[in-house]
């Protein structure tokens, strides 16, 4: 049995080269990319699996060879109405090549017209033929810095262009997507982190009576001066916020990535459409958080006991696996770090199972690990510096306050501020997550192609 001829040409006929190429099959998902994950939709919060292949870009048109003359453009041809027009630019369609006669014009073959100049010479005030006048285009190197071509700006429906980005338009977004939707970006999150907060200070002060009990046994020369209960009830409210805002920061960078996903096309996602996103996805952002840090204290706890074996055997034992366990748990850390950095906005945006989804953000980092691992911590480290000139003042007034016997007024100024600075770096460094998220799909596997759709989907504004 014969198998149909699909390419449009006749029995018999020879292919033209020059044509333009039939419909082509669709190219499928790229590796790693499982059937279009997390392709974005208008009108959807979140990367969904696309229900459609994303459209394919129009063919161009085949260039004539050097020293040929376009279809319908050679000497003593005259164009039809549906053939493209040529271009003007020396060396393009229909205009003759370096070399080549010139085609005809009006008043006699290869003869110029009336008012034109003789070939080879030059009208009235321009060059002649093969030179170049200041600022007008011809032969040289191409438009662009140190004879680079000349490349388009990538299209901006939103806060960052939509092509692989750099880090000043990483760190650009973040605070453009604030000022894009404060309402979800700044307010939204603030919410949170602010009952996460109250949260933990009342989780503080249940267990501060064991705490207080705690000091109670510590010399009387320690500097405590009979204040146990009021730096009981502080370092309790410290450790409970740091607990519940630690399982708080998960959902917070879950909505930040959700909006951060609508502002790169230039919507503006409402606070209920990124709750009904990131609600249902937030058991799996705890779950992933506590299951990273259950993992890491265990590695800290076996590399303790090992040492402490060591030093049990000899002591040059000891020390020695104590200077190979410090440097080794630090590269550890981050190579971990790192490594699934990339799974809070893949488990708030592409709505896929949690075992498919960390294996899927555990691949789509491998090959990007020393350009996250860099952006990340300078990342860090800024925020490190603004989180403690935030939090600064409310722990200087709040100790006063505790060591005048103000207590509960002292401790409230000093949860405060780990509020503020907790909202502070939770905001800038989810943001920054959320668009190297977005960043690394966009290298790896041409997001902004889809991004691009999805920002023409829109209705005009």
């Amino acid at each position: 049995m014969s198998t149909p001829d699909t390419s449009g040409t006749p029995d018999g006929a020879t292919p033209d080269p020059t044509a333009a190429p039939g419909p082509t099959t669709p190219v499928g998902p790229a590796p790693g990319d499982d059937a279009g994950w997390g392709a974005p939709a208008y009108g959807a919060p979140g990367y969904g699996a696309s229900g459609s292949p994303a459209p394919q870009p129009p063919q161009p048109q085949p260039q004539p060879q050097y020293g040929q003359y376009a279809p319908g453009y050679g000497p003593g041809q005259v164009p039809t109405a549906d053939q493209p027009p040529a271009p003007a630019a020396p060396g393009g369609w229909g205009q003759p090549q370096y070399g080549r006669s010139a085609p005809q014009a009006p008043g006699g073959y290869g003869q110029p017209g009336y008012g034109q100049g003789q070939y080879g010479q030059g009208q009235y005030g321009q060059g002649q033929y093969g030179q170049q006048q200041y600022g007008a285009p011809g032969y040289g190197p191409p438009a662009g810095f140190a004879g680079a071509p000349y490349v388009p700006p990538a299209a901006k429906p939103g806060i960052v262009p939509l092509r692989p980005l750099s880090l000043g338009e990483i760190f650009d977004g973040a605070f453009g997507a604030i000022r894009h939707n404060p309402r979800v970006m700044l307010g939204m999150s603030s919410l949170v982190v602010v009952v996460a907060t109250i949260l933990g200070a009342l989780l503080g002060w249940a267990f501060s009576g064991y705490v207080a009990d705690f000091l109670l046994g510590v010399p009387s020369d320690s500097g405590l001066g009979g204040m146990e209960n009021e730096f009981a009830v502080m370092y309790a409210n410290l450790y409970g916020t740091a607990l519940t805002t630690g399982l708080a920061t998960p959902i917070v960078s879950g909505l930040l990535t959700v909006s951060i996903g609508q502002s790169v096309i230039g919507r503006k996602v409402s606070v209920g459409e990124v709750w009904s996103q990131v609600g249902r996805r937030a058991w799996f952002l705890i779950g992933f958080s506590l299951l990273f840090s259950l993992g890491w204290a265990l590695l800290v706890v076996l590399a303790v006991l090992l040492v402490v074996a060591g030093f049990a055997v000899t002591t040059w034992l000891g020390v020695t696996l104590l200077v190979v366990a410090l440097p080794g748990l630090a590269v550890l850390g981050a190579w971990l770090w790192i490594r699934t950095i990339l799974v809070p906005p893949a488990l708030a945006l592409e709505g896929q199972p949690f075992w498919a989804t960390v294996k899927r953000s555990w691949l789509l980092s491998r090959g990007s690990y020393w350009r996250l691992f860099g952006i990340l911590l300078l990342a860090y480290i800024a925020m490190g510096f603004v989180a403690q000139i935030l939090v600064s003042p409310f722990s200087l007034v709040g100790g006063v306050l505790i060591g005048v016997g103000q207590g509960f007024a002292g401790n409230a100024l000093i949860t405060l501020g780990v509020a503020v600075s907790t909202i502070a770096t939770a905001l800038f460094l989810g943001s920054v997550v959320a668009l190297l998220y977005i960043d690394v799909r966009m290298r790896r596997e041409g997001l902004d192609v889809e991004l691009a759709a999805a920002a023409n989907a829109q209705p005009p504004a």
